[in-house]
């Protein structure tokens, strides 16, 4: 029993100069590079991504988002990337959920724990979304965009809708089986939504559909 406890204690202090001396890997071209704090990443917390081309966008959980281009990296957060001082603009939150590639506008959509914005591929022109312009809830967990270019956002509190224009909000009044959404895919001209209770529904031809619930 004394062994194995030795055993266990070793693991331990090796599992914890571990994650000291050896940071995140990534690989890109023909070599890796390890990424520390004070190169870029900011933070190894990452909760989202986005890739374009050969543009990689990060989203981390306090940090902003970094955007790696292979040759340089540029950070962007709620105080950087604002076009004026006094402009209700730029990342709306720090504490980044979940990110989406609208390749058909060429714009990125990124969600936050304080709502939702978007930006043009080079991190400007940004729109800022929240509960008072039609969401659902500031609290965002997912985004898809469907074939039509329809933007769908989960929230805790059901999907909004974005056309361009507005925002509709569907929850269980209106045919979701749950408000609450953990993520959503589109498929064909099927939107599947998750949600946290674990049910799967499905929105096609403007009607939900019940697929499973746990």
């Amino acid at each position: 029993m004394e062994r194995h406890s030795r055993w266990f204690l070793l693991f331990v202090i090796l599992s914890l100069l571990s994650i000291f001396f050896f940071p995140a890997t990534s690989y890109a071209g023909q070599s890796w590079m390890k990424y520390f704090r004070k190169d870029t990443l900011l933070n190894t917390y990452m909760r989202a991504y986005a890739v374009s081309g050969e543009k990689l966008y990060v989203g981390t959980y306090g940090d902003g988002m970094v955007i790696y281009t292979g040759d340089q990296t540029r950070n962007v957060n709620s105080k950087t990337s604002g076009s004026s001082p006094g402009a209700n603009d730029g990342l709306i939150s720090d504490n980044i959920t979940t990110m989406c590639l609208d390749e058909r506008n060429q714009r990125l959509w990124i969600g936050t724990i304080e709502g939702l914005c978007s930006c043009s591929l080079d991190a400007t022109d940004w729109k800022r979304f929240t509960a008072k312009d039609g969401l659902a809830n500031d609290v965002i967990r997912d985004i898809a965009i469907d074939a039509s270019g329809l933007v769908w956002v989960g929230t805790p509190s059901g999907v909004s809708v974005y056309d361009g224009s507005g925002w509709t909000t569907y929850d269980t009044q209106s045919g979701l089986n749950e408000n609450s959404v953990h993520s959503i895919t589109v498929q064909g001209d099927a939107v599947w939504v998750a949600s946290v209770g674990g049910s799967v529904s499905r929105f096609k031809d403007g009607a939900w559909k019940l697929f499973m619930r746990y």
